[in-house]
C-alpha cells in the first residue's frame, strides 16, 4: 500500500510539471533613459538606456524628431544591457524628442519619451559675474557667486559688442575665480614679449585688447546669448586708470588700486558707478 501511494504521488508530480509552463514576458523594458547636453550647435548628443528582456533582443533603435519632423532611426550599440546612440549636432534652438525601441522575436516595445532643446541647458548661470577688469595687465576675471559648480562651456565674453571668447568645458567651483588674459599679453603681434605665455592653448585667452584709458564695454552671456553681466563704461575721464575696475562687497564697481587676479578683490574707495551706462 505504501509503495502504491509513492508511485501515485510521483505520477501526479510528473503530470503537474509537464503541463505548467513559465510565462515569459516577450517584450523589453527600459531603465535609466538619459541624454548628454547640447551646449551649442556643435554638440552631438549621446542617449543611453538600460534595456531588460527575458528573451533575446534582436535590435535596439533610437528614434528622434527635430522640430517635429519625421522620426530618424539610429541603431544603438550595447554591452551588459546598456545601449547608447548618438543624435547628430543640430542648430541652436532645435527641439529634439526621442524614444528607444527594442525588437524581439515577439515584436517591439517603446521607452518613454525624452526631450531636449539645443542650447537650452539645465544649468543656472546667473551666479556668474564679472568681478575684475584690468586694462594694464589686460585680464578679465569671472566669479561664481553661487553655491554649486557651473560648467562654463558655451559662455561668451563680448568686448565692445564683438564676441572675443567662448568657454570650453570646465567646471568653475562655487566661490572660485576664472581668469582670462588678452591675446595681447599671451601672444602679442607687435613684437613685444609675452607676459603670460603659459596661457597659450588653455582656452582662457580672449581675442582682443583691453584699455585702461578709454570707454569699454565687456559683456558676459550664457550659451544662448542671454546677458549675465554687463560692464558698460561710457563716461571714462580719458586718463589712464592705475589698477583695476573691481566689484566691492556692495556689488558696485570701484577702482581697485592693487590688482588681485584670481583672488578676492580688495575694496576700492573711488566709485566708477557714475561712468556706467544706466
Amino acid at each position: 500500500m505504501k509503495k502504491l501511494f509513492i508511485f501515485a504521488a510521483a505520477a501526479l508530480l510528473a503530470l503537474t510539471t509537464s503541463c505548467v509552463k513559465d510565462i515569459v514576458y516577450p517584450y523589453a523594458s527600459y531603465d535609466g533613459l538619459a541624454n548628454t547636453i547640447a551646449y551649442d550647435e556643435n554638440e552631438a548628443v549621446t542617449v543611453t538606456v538600460k534595456v531588460n528582456a527575458l528573451v533575446d533582443i534582436a535590435k535596439v533603435t533610437l528614434n528622434y524628431t527635430a522640430n517635429g519632423k519625421a522620426a530618424t532611426p539610429i541603431e544603438m550599440k550595447g554591452a551588459n544591457k546598456v545601449y547608447s546612440g548618438t543624435i547628430p549636432a543640430l542648430p541652436m534652438g532645435t527641439v529634439v524628442k526621442y524614444y528607444v525601441e527594442a525588437s524581439t522575436a515577439n515584436g517591439t516595445s517603446k521607452s518613454a519619451e525624452g526631450t531636449y532643446t539645443v542650447g537650452v541647458i539645465p544649468i543656472d548661470y546667473s551666479p556668474l559675474k564679472l568681478n575684475e577688469l584690468n586694462g594694464n595687465d589686460k585680464f578679465i576675471e569671472i566669479v561664481n557667486t553661487g553655491k554649486e559648480s557651473i560648467n562654463i562651456k558655451g559662455l561668451h565674453i563680448l568686448k565692445d559688442t564683438k564676441d572675443v571668447w567662448t568657454g570650453q568645458s570646465q567646471e568653475l567651483a562655487a566661490g572660485a575665480f576664472l581668469l582670462l588674459y588678452s591675446t595681447d599679453v599671451v601672444a602679442p603681434t607687435d613684437g613685444s614679449e609675452a607676459t603670460h605665455p603659459e596661457y597659450a592653448g588653455t582656452g582662457l585667452v580672449f581675442d582682443s585688447g583691453l584699455s585702461a584709458k578709454k570707454n569699454v564695454r565687456v559683456q558676459l552671456t550664457d550659451p544662448l546669448g542671454n546677458s549675465l553681466d554687463d560692464l558698460n563704461i561710457v563716461g571714462h575721464p580719458g586718463s589712464k586708470v592705475a589698477g583695476s575696475y573691481g566689484r566691492n562687497a556692495d556689488n558696485k564697481w570701484y577702482i581697485q588700486p592693487t590688482a588681485t587676479p584670481g583672488a578676492k578683490n580688495t575694496d576700492g574707495t573711488d566709485s566708477i558707478e557714475s561712468w556706467l551706462a544706466k
